[in-house]
């Protein structure tokens, strides 16, 4: 089916650049345009963006070809934003190629009349008009399909179903079905940022709690395996952290770099046998992360979707908790002098936090099995704790901690890919 232009409403805003016949404006504003001239290219992108043109005429010396290219240099930072008309007769193919990628939508070999030329410039900015209504279409279609994908994977649902969601989701706020799609990519990659950065602070606690079990000669063998799987999940973590963020508008640079140095400080006391002095360092460098890790998460948390990220913040925190009383536990056994209080704090905080998990709003059926189970879990881990005393007690810990960390894993993604923080 053939698609006819739709009359352009006058006035046109345009903007005349380069050289032209002196009557030319004058012709053109007889017809109902509103005439920005601009013969010095340095000035273009400020005095395109300010009076908000609708199209542009370019018009270079006929006598200086390499000029052409002085304007098409200065047109580079507009991106296409402006469609247009230019007269060149001499522009080269190379030119030309340029000029279109740049938004001119037509070359023309010689000058025109004002009303004809108008015509032109019209046509220019109807076709600018509708590739950016595709533009657009298109757009809507690759963030509805990723929003599909996300809610297929999360809820395993069929394609058909989770596009009816996004459809009821889009009537039911009133906005476009690509506005919501992007609204979900978003939320999901902000829950899953939330979770990663979570995760590293709960990561930070753990290997130094299996250094802890190695030096104690608590299943030395396994802990070294798990500290070594935590170790790639840490670097794995920090790269996919900076590739989620990037996309985002703010990137948190300075905190990822921080993190990486940390986690580099770290790293490097992982390296031989864990001595008491080793351990001492390993535990203040594992704080530093641990303390920059909830520096990301909190910043992430407070650009996102509000209280359903603070749930998985919350959550993501007992995971922290789980392995550091169990860290606690066994440098208080192996490090003359070490803190006992703060097995108790973590105690306190860790039960404070299971509350207020229980009592949140964002829920499902999974859910409340998976803090059952935690909750199962965490009861079964004090009672290891009344029962035992010294490197017994320890040992207990380290183990219980755990089998409680899979656990909170498994509630950690379930709130992460809840449809209440998805849709929300």
């Amino acid at each position: 089916m053939k698609t006819s232009m739709p009359a352009t409403e006058l006035p046109l805003k345009l903007l005349l650049l380069g050289t032209s016949p002196s009557a030319l404006p004058e012709a053109l504003e007889g017809l109902g345009c509103t005439v920005l001239a601009l013969d010095a290219c340095h000035r273009l992108v400020q005095s395109a963006l300010e009076p908000q043109p609708q199209a542009l005429l370019l018009i270079p010396p006929a006598n200086a070809p390499n000029e052409l290219d002085d304007w098409l240099d200065a047109l580079a930072p507009l991106a296409a934003r402006l469609p247009g008309v230019c007269i060149a007769p001499a522009a080269s193919s190379t030119q030309r190629r340029r000029g279109f990628e740049l938004g001119l939508q037509v070359w023309l070999e010689a000058p025109l009349p004002a009303e004809p030329l108008l015509a032109q410039l019209q046509w220019a900015a109807w076709q600018a008009q509708r590739l950016g209504a595709l533009q657009t279409q298109l757009d809507e279609r690759k963030w509805t399909d990723k929003a599909k994908g996300l809610l297929m994977a999360a809820q395993d649902l069929d394609e058909a179903s989770a596009y009816q969601l996004l459809r009821d989701a889009a009537m039911h706020a009133h906005i476009r079905l690509g506005e919501v799609s992007r609204s979900v990519v978003r939320a999901a990659q902000a829950a899953e940022a939330v979770n990663l950065a979570g995760q590293q602070r709960m990561l930070s606690q753990r290997i130094v709690k299996l250094l802890a079990q190695r030096a104690a000669g608590i299943e030395a063998r396994r802990a070294k395996v798990l500290q070594d799987e935590s170790c790639a999940r840490v670097e794995a973590n920090l790269a996919r952290l900076a590739s989620l963020l990037a996309t985002t508008e703010h990137r948190h640079e300075d905190l990822l770099v921080a993190l990486g140095k940390a986690w580099h400080r770290l790293r490097s006391l992982l390296v031989g046998k864990p001595t008491a002095a080793v351990l001492t360092q390993a535990d203040v460098a594992a704080d530093r992360l641990l303390d920059l890790s909830e520096q990301l998460t909190s910043a992430i948390e407070s650009g996102g979707a509000g209280r359903p990220l603070r749930v998985v913040n919350l959550c993501g925190r007992q995971r922290m908790l789980s392995q550091r009383l169990a860290k606690e536990a066994l440098l208080a056994d192996l490090l003359p002098g070490h803190g006992s209080g703060q097995i108790g704090a973590g105690l306190s905080a860790f039960e404070a936090g299971l509350l207020e998990l229980e009592a949140a709003p964002l829920s499902s059926a999974e859910i409340r099995a998976s803090l059952a189970a935690v909750r199962e879990e965490w009861l079964r881990l004090l009672r290891s704790l009344r029962e035992l005393q010294g490197s017994e007690a320890a040992a207990g810990l380290a183990r219980s901690s755990e089998l409680l960390l899979s656990r909170l894993d498994q509630l950690t993604v379930q709130y992460q890919q809840s449809l209440q923080l998805i849709l929300g």
